[in-house]
């Protein structure tokens, strides 16, 4: 392939990673293919992360890229997206800036996305590793239902009520680092992401799996996945700002599926399937919130709803009202 386009370019969101971006980067160091590029986009970082990325810029001969956002965007929507723009590989892969891959990891990844032509290749399975992140502690795990493990590699049936049906039941997950894809692919579909919070990687996931031509799980396990118990994900608020932070994916998210499903004939066709993702969707959003709403009552609810929404929704509005009350102590059952 010619040197100018590279057989893979590794997307990367920097954001205060300096515990963690240098063995990120050395697991890529150690990739027994070499024809990849690494794009690193920094999110406006407070921590010596971006230095340490630019340390390891003679390493990587050339092949690594790093670019800084003007301001803090506050997820990894945009950096992912910019790491689009810039990239210029024949396959895309996000990684995030804390996790590793095992050195085989692309070599096994580009090999099987040839011999099958696919669009996408889904890893269902993988390891977690701890905030240390040592070999030892590396722990198998699979990210979707046992009942949808596979044992050897596997190409999804082109018919998207079968692959929605399995998305539904949570049978392919909806992180990004799951997947290996194909640029044109991405490209062509207009596939990137939505410009919120949280559930970014559902809505994403959500067109990836409805437009792949040719769509390959595979069981080999080749991403590490650190838990950091620090992450903004996990953080710690209060109940009004717990269910702010989960609403928020919900005004845009129904706008970015209803734009989506209003230009898929397959929707037009089965409005059943459009009813279930919608409701999909936002069950996962209402479940995020079920442990803050305990601790408000019906009116200061009514006024979180209603000033995240400022008026779109109605309906939507008074639905939430209702189950949020109906759920109220059963919060943990629920969860």
């Amino acid at each position: 392939m010619d040197k100018n386009f590279p057989s893979v370019s590794v997307i990367i969101p920097l954001y205060n990673a300096e515990k963690y971006i240098g063995e990120c980067l050395d697991s890529l160091l150690a990739q027994t293919l070499k024809d990849f590029e690494v794009i690193i986009v920094d999110d406006c970082s407070t921590d010596s992360s971006p230095d340490i990325a630019d340390s390891y810029l003679a390493r990587f001969d050339g092949r690594l890229k790093i670019i800084s956002l003007p301001t803090n965007t506050g997820n990894a929507s945009v950096p992912r997206n910019e790491g689009l723009r810039f990239s210029r590989g024949e396959y895309v892969y996000f990684m995030d800036n804390d996790d590793l891959l095992l050195d085989n990891a692309l070599e096994t990844l580009y090999a099987c996305a040839e011999n099958f032509r696919a669009d996408v290749i889904y890893m269902e399975q993988g390891f977690i590793c701890d905030e240390e992140g040592s070999s030892k502690s590396f722990t198998t795990v699979s990210w979707t239902p046992p009942e949808f493990v596979i044992d050897k590699n596997n190409l999804e049936s082109s018919d998207i009520t079968k692959r929605l049906e399995i998305l539904l039941s949570k049978g392919y997950s909806v992180t990004p680092w799951t997947k290996f894809l194909r640029r044109d692919f991405l490209i062509a579909n207009k596939i990137d992401f939505p410009l919120i919070k949280i559930s970014e990687d559902v809505l994403w996931t959500f067109k990836v799996v409805c437009l792949a031509t040719n769509f390959l799980r595979v069981p080999n396990r080749l991403y590490v996945y650190r838990s950091v118990e620090d992450s903004w994900s996990r953080a710690k608020r209060k109940p009004q700002d717990k269910i702010k932070f989960w609403l928020a994916p919900l005004k845009v998210g129904l706008d970015y599926l209803e734009e989506f499903m209003d230009s898929e004939e397959f929707f037009a066709r089965n409005p059943n399937y459009r009813f279930d993702v919608t409701n999909f969707f936002v069950k996962m959003q209402i479940a995020g919130m079920l442990s803050a709403v305990k601790d408000l009552n019906r009116y200061e609810l009514y006024e979180i709803i209603h000033e995240t929404f400022k008026g779109k929704h109605a309906a939507l509005i008074a639905n939430l009202f209702i189950v949020m009350n109906f759920y109220r102590d059963k919060c943990s059952e629920v969860r």
